[in-house]
């Protein structure tokens, strides 16, 4: 394929934010991811769907209805290499390159899109402050030649595209998170390295029992069950460093 000058992605890009509805939107993507020689989309945030149902996120794919249904049977995703090197990832890859870094059920995951003809792809990772991460997956049965210009254009409209469909149907349930104090910050942090209540009293020059009420109002704010689930929710929901 040749160069796309700098005019078709701000041309794109323009149009996106001019539309009103998702469908729109995705023609729009659809007709421009065309040109590179992809055929199928995947729109949407990564959450576990143990947690947040389809209809609480943002989820747009035109994927064969069969695949759909077999992916969300089977919770998928739980095991899809693709969405969990987007959620650590902040630049584009490949399905192939997400693929050598599987485990045996991601693989499985990755051959069961290939089983229905979308032979290669791309992920373009999505991550915003407010919300979670997500990303915007492309495939086709085509053999891609994409050069860095090539991915670099595909992202821009990707991006435009996301974020846009993202303000217009959010904000969604799951993304209502009350913020942690920055005492309950520090204690949560502390907790997530591994420190004890009287060690991280003692760091902070603070009693014993004002780290442990400070926790349980975090654990309260963050709808935590344990100390454990406390620091996996507050990373997940990027309310401490990892």
């Amino acid at each position: 394929m040749r160069d796309y000058d700098g005019s078709s992605v701000l041309a794109a890009i323009r149009s996106v934010q001019a539309t009103r509805a998702v469908e729109e939107a995705i023609g729009i993507l659809a007709e421009f991811i065309g040109r590179y020689g992809f055929e199928r989309i995947f729109l949407g945030q990564l959450v576990n769907p143990a947690n947040v149902p389809l209809k609480d996120i943002l989820y747009v794919s035109d994927w064969p209805h069969e695949l759909k249904a077999h992916r969300q049977n089977q919770m998928a995703i739980l095991h899809d290499p693709v969405a969990i090197c987007a959620l650590r990832s902040k630049r584009p890859f490949s399905w192939a390159e997400a693929r050598e870094h599987a485990s045996r059920a991601g693989r499985m995951v990755v051959d069961m899109v290939h089983d229905y003809g979308l032979r290669e792809g791309m992920m373009f990772p999505m991550h915003a402050l407010h919300s979670v991460s997500g990303g915007v997956s492309l495939g086709t049965s085509k053999k891609l030649d994409l050069t860095p210009t090539h991915i670099a254009e595909l992202e821009i409209v990707c991006q435009a595209v996301y974020y846009h469909l993202e303000a217009m149907l959010g904000p969604f349930p799951y993304q209502i998170v009350a913020e942690l104090t920055c005492r309950e910050t520090e204690c949560v942090q502390f907790a997530a390295a591994g420190k004890s209540n009287w060690e991280i009293a003692q760091i902070l020059g603070i009693k014993e029992d004002t780290v442990k009420k400070t926790l349980r109002r975090a654990s309260d704010k963050l709808d935590a069950v344990n100390r454990a689930h406390l620091v996996a929710t507050a990373i997940a929901k990027s309310q401490i460093f990892p």
